[in-house]
C-alpha cells in the first residue's frame, strides 16, 4: 500500500473529527441520541459507510466519552477484525493503525484542520440528538454513523496500548 493510501486509511479515523454535514432525516424520528445535552459518560455501539476516493467501505465499532475529557473509538472495517483505535482527549491524539502496523502520537491542533475542541468534537460525533444518525465530512471523506447499545452516565475505561514494534508516523 503506498503512503499515500496509509494516510487515506488513517485519516478514515479522522473523519470522525471532522463537520457535521447534515441529518438528512424527512420526518421527525426520536432519536436514542436525545440525552446529548445533559449526560457525563457515554457508551455505544456504532456502524456505518465511509466513502473515500478509492471507494465505500462499510464499518462497526464502539465509541466511549467522558464530556469534557475523553473521546475512545475502536473501528472494526475488514472481517470484524479491529482496524483503528483512537484515543482524543483535550489536547492529544492517539491513534494506532494494527493493520499497519503504525500509531500516531500528536497535539489535537496537529491533526485537525480547524483545531475544534474536544466539546465540539464530541457535538459533531452525537450530532444534535434529533436524527436516528449522524453524517460526517471532511475533504473527500464522508461518513455515515448509526448508534445502538447505548448507555448514558456508566463510568467506563479507555484502553490504549501501543505495540513496541509499531511504527510512529507523521501527519
Amino acid at each position: 500500500m503506498s503512503r499515500r493510501g496509509v494516510i487515506g486509511f488513517l485519516l478514515m479515523a479522522m473523519v470522525l473529527l471532522s463537520l457535521v454535514s447534515s441529518c438528512d432525516s424527512t420526518k421527525k424520528v426520536v432519536s436514542p441520541m436525545a440525552h446529548v445535552t445533559d449526560y457525563q459518560w457515554m457508551t455505544a455501539k456504532m456502524s456505518g459507510e465511509l466513502k473515500v476516493e478509492s471507494g465505500e467501505f462499510s464499518f462497526t465499532g464502539n465509541l466511549r466519552m467522558r464530556r469534557d475529557s475523553t473521546i475512545w473509538l475502536s473501528v472494526s472495517a475488514f472481517m470484524g477484525m479491529e482496524s483503528i483505535r483512537t484515543l482524543i482527549t483535550q489536547d492529544s491524539v492517539v491513534m494506532i493503525n494494527r493493520m499497519n502496523q503504525t500509531y500516531l502520537e500528536e497535539p489535537l491542533s496537529t491533526i485537525t484542520m480547524q483545531a475544534p475542541s474536544l466539546r465540539e468534537i464530541q457535538s459533531m460525533l452525537l450530532g444534535d440528538g434529533t436524527a436516528d444518525h449522524v453524517e460526517i465530512q471532511w475533504g473527500p471523506y464522508r461518513a455515515k454513523i448509526r448508534y445502538s447499545d447505548i448507555h448514558w452516565d456508566e463510568p467506563t475505561s479507555f484502553p490504549i496500548k501501543i505495540n513496541k514494534n509499531y511504527q510512529r508516523i507523521k501527519p
